[in-house]
């Protein structure tokens, strides 16, 4: 536990903001992102400092490998392509970060997913609030099995290739979301917007751009850059 806590002090440290993009190696023995085998790492960056009274801030995963994006339009695509998510979220004095599996309903399909919070460790899913010393990103350094097919009556399946979407969003009383931002060029209006393809047995390192910076009121909703690094054990290729 000290030596997994001493490489992210190290990794952190050598990591410098610009964008969100990565500007100096990783250090000897650590992957892509500062991540070691068997892990990924994800920076989430937005304009101004995190407002956590008035936002959470969401990094939704479709882990089917049917190459759709997570959008805003949940009723219209019955929230296609929710499969897990990274949420991190506060009260304005703390914050901390989840990971969270969405279950479906096998009686009623059509309804909204349940949002099961998944059971981690400080090994398994670590959050750093302040990755880049400005307050405007945080990071994620999580083993990749933690997004994986959990036991129950409607289990997510997990493929090799991974699409994402990236949310600023608020939840009322009724459960259901309020969205800010994401990666469109429309903002909560996303659909403008095609996730890459993440092969997650491959290693890789890279920072994608949201398509409409400058054009949310509060610099505090508006999300600039996600970067996603990816170290598995045994690198292959994707089919």
């Amino acid at each position: 536990m000290a030596r997994f806590g001493f490489a992210i002090v190290i990794v952190l440290g050598l990591l410098t903001a610009a964008c969100g993009r990565q500007v100096t190696p990783n250090p000897p023995g650590l992957g892509p992102g500062g991540a070691p085998p068997g892990y990924m790492a994800v920076f989430f960056n937005v304009a101004g400092a995190f407002n956590f009274s008035n936002y959470q801030y969401m990094v939704v995963l479709n882990t089917t490998g049917d190459g759709r994006t997570p959008s805003t339009d949940t009723l219209q695509t019955n929230w296609d392509g929710y499969s897990f998510a990274i949420v991190a979220r506060g009260n304005g004095v703390s914050s901390f970060a989840q990971a969270i599996q969405y279950l479906r309903s096998n009686q009623n399909p059509h309804v909204p997913p349940q949002p099961l919070p998944l059971g981690t460790t400080p090994q398994t899913f670590s959050y750093n609030l302040d990755a880049n010393g400005t307050g405007t990103e945080f990071s994620i350094l999580a083993q990749r099995r933690v997004f994986s097919a959990t036991p129950g009556p409607s289990p997510t399946p997990t493929s090799n290739v991974w699409t994402f979407n990236a949310f600023t969003t608020q939840a009322n009383q009724q459960g259901t979301w309020i969205f800010y931002d994401s990666m469109g060029a429309g903002g909560p209006v996303d659909p403008q917007w095609n996730s890459p393809s993440l092969c997650m047995t491959e290693p890789f390192d890279n920072t994608y751009y949201a398509l409409d910076t400058n054009n949310i009121s509060d610099p505090s909703a508006e999300i600039m850059t996600i970067e996603f690094a990816n170290n598995p054990v045994t690198p292959t290729p994707c089919p």
